[in-house]
């Protein structure tokens, strides 16, 4: 099944709608939280597919996907600010590190899989 590009831009416009929803509801708790620490790993995954999702909606050759992810690179530390004035809330150099290593793996599992010719960036 091939997605289409219109695809992934409008699930990455929802992923961003969500994200930004759920960093500005005042002291968000799951479940887990209480038996583990897994704060972090939610960001890496959040940003993880944030990143995917927005690389995948792009129609342009792999080295400008890279530039404009890098670009969109500053989005978790703004992220982090905004939820500044929230209650229960507060900026975190751990969670935007997370962050990052989100957009880095999406950046290093496109180079690898386009390096391997398992993955089509233009459509």
């Amino acid at each position: 099944m091939k997605i289409k590009r219109k695809t992934y831009l409008i699930l990455f416009i929802i992923w961003t709608i969500i994200l930004f929803t759920l960093t500005s509801y005042p002291t968000l708790h799951t479940p887990l939280d209480k038996i583990l620490n897994i704060d972090k790993l939610y960001h890496f995954i959040a940003y993880f597919i944030f990143a995917f999702l927005f690389a995948k909606s792009q129609n342009a050759d792999l080295k400008t996907i890279y530039h404009r992810l890098i670009l969109l690179a500053i989005v978790p530390p703004l992220d982090e600010l905004h939820q500044i004035p929230i209650p229960g809330r507060d900026f975190s150099f751990y969670d935007m590190a997370a962050d990052f290593l989100g957009f880095l793996a999406v950046i290093l599992l496109l180079y690898f899989l386009n390096k391997s010719k398992k993955l089509k960036i233009a459509d």
